[in-house]
């Protein structure tokens, strides 16, 4: 009897649609347990080699694949429609994060003695096991990394699974990766739904790893909690972005904050989805971002110059992001164009036009729900406590900011908004740093990345108890007594 053929997912240019950009072999569900199976039976070994050869092992093999950062930025670039440099951005930024969990790992991982006195107690961090870990197409690289290193280092193996929106580049990064570790611990499927429920369902799978929507998440979150599976779960935001009375809106504050809004197309988990402006401000401030949008937006391929915004990933995302800007029209939302008077969207790809919203009301669903793409909102607010009240809206909580003249102010306000991770004066990538862990509050998610607690989340805790003896063997019972 003849074997069906395994399928090739295929992957198109959105910014020319009619472009094969290139293909991956699918798995079905028999080739996802193969490759978990043999991802447990190499983990015990790699396990029990030493950190420091752990690290070292990981650390080489990662830099050596970084040595195809051109060609792989640029397959990425065209696969997924982001900007060429962001695209080499996320290859570099995956590498320094490989290097800081290394770093941290060195303090964080060996056992550590507890107490004092007679007897010896130990805290140990011993592997999970096998890790599933399943990533969006937004930025693969680096959403890939942040499971991959801190697993790696701290005793797991590891099985992918890209979205087969952007499965190229990431796949031939790890599989290059995988071509230098000495054990078979680094594994990646591809496919879809089908694909990713035999990953999460493999018996030898311990924890599981997710980035995505609250949608496909909370699906994870099902089938994982039924096999009492632990899980990070990194899921989406609909981030307010709060801008106090004594805001200046000058052009390099303005475009710090287009920025933080747009940057690749608003396809960003930690990108700000509502501008929150004070009511007398509104004017003022939709002028000041008007003016400077237009200035940075040119629409095009992204991996030609001077190109500042490529198309969204697909003709259904494009699809949803008109169809919220057709709504708020209807709901009497002003919408605002934010290209030049002249400039044209490209005919071929998944482009449209950067758009700004005025006068929606909280039920609008460009307000209250998470648009992820190039539109967002302003909502006027006439004091900080329906500031407040707005910006705590919904059960989202991954990322906010608050921007003002006075730091302090801004301190002490935004450590009072629902989120995962604060920001004063920046937003988005901006508003980074290696050492804070990263995560949602809410349907945003839990568990964390980056930081000493992102390393944290790939291992877990052993106590280890050899009691004082009393003369003659034993150890002393415990009492309470005087």
């Amino acid at each position: 009897m003849a074997t069906l053929a395994t399928p090739m997912i295929t992957r198109e240019n959105p910014a020319r649609p009619s472009e094969t950009v290139g293909q991956v072999r699918g798995d079905d569900p028999a080739s996802v347990r193969s490759a978990v199976k043999r991802a447990a039976a190499a983990q015990t070994a790699w396990a029990a080699r030493s950190l420091e050869e752990r690290t070292r092992i990981v650390l080489a093999a990662i830099d050596r694949a970084a040595d195809q950062a051109p060609e792989l930025g640029r397959l990425l670039s065209r696969e997924m429609g982001k900007l060429l440099p962001d695209c080499l951005g996320e290859l570099r930024f995956a590498r320094a994060l490989a290097h800081d969990l290394a770093a941290r790992a060195a303090r964080l991982l060996p056992d550590q003695p507890r107490g004092e006195g007679p007897g010896r107690r130990v805290v140990r961090r011993r592997p999970c096991g096998v890790i599933a870990a399943i990533v969006p197409w937004n930025a693969p690289i680096i959403l890939a990394m942040t499971k991959i290193a801190p697993a790696l280092i701290s005793g797991n193996a590891v099985v992918v699974k890209p979205s087969p929106l952007s499965p190229l580049a990431l796949s031939a990064l790890i599989t290059a990766i995988a071509a230098n570790l000495p054990d078979p611990v680094l594994h990646v499927v591809n496919g879809g739904a089908e694909v990713g429920e035999a990953l999460v369902g493999a018996a030898e799978i311990t924890k599981v790893a997710f980035t995505g929507g609250t949608a496909v998440g909370g699906a994870v979150l099902r089938q994982a909690s039924a096999r009492f599976l632990p899980c990070v779960m990194e899921l989406g935001g609909n981030d307010p972005l709060v801008v106090l009375d004594d805001f200046d809106p000058t052009p390099e504050a303005m475009e710090a904050i287009v920025w933080g809004t747009f940057l690749n197309a608003g396809q960003v988990c930690m990108a700000a989805k509502r501008l929150l402006v004070p009511q007398a401000m509104v004017p003022r401030f939709t002028d000041a971002y008007v003016d400077v949008a237009r200035r940075l937006f040119r629409l095009g391929d992204p991996t030609a110059e001077g190109v500042t915004m490529g198309p969204l990933i697909s003709a259904a995302a494009r699809g949803q992001i008109a169809a919220l800007a057709e709504d708020s029209a209807r709901r009497g939302g002003t919408v605002i164009d934010l290209l030049e008077p002249g400039d044209r969207t490209p005919d071929d790809g998944y482009f449209l036009p950067p758009r700004l919203v005025t006068g929606l009301g909280g039920d609008a669903p460009l307000v209250a729900e998470e648009q992820f793409g190039p539109i967002v909102p302003i909502t006027g607010y006439r004091d900080e406590a329906e500031m407040l009240q707005l910006a705590n809206a919904g059960d989202l909580g991954l990322s906010a900011s608050v921007w003002t003249a006075d730091g302090d102010r801004g301190w002490a306000l935004v450590g009072r908004i629902r989120a995962g991770l604060c920001l004063v004066n920046a937003h988005n990538r901006s508003g980074f740093a290696f050492d804070l862990p990263f995560g949602g509050i809410g349907s945003s998610g839990f568990g964390r990345e980056y930081g000493d607690e992102g390393l944290l989340e790939y291992s877990q805790l052993q106590s280890m108890h050899a009691p004082a003896q009393r003369a003659g063997g034993g150890a002393a019972y415990p009492t309470t007594g005087t």
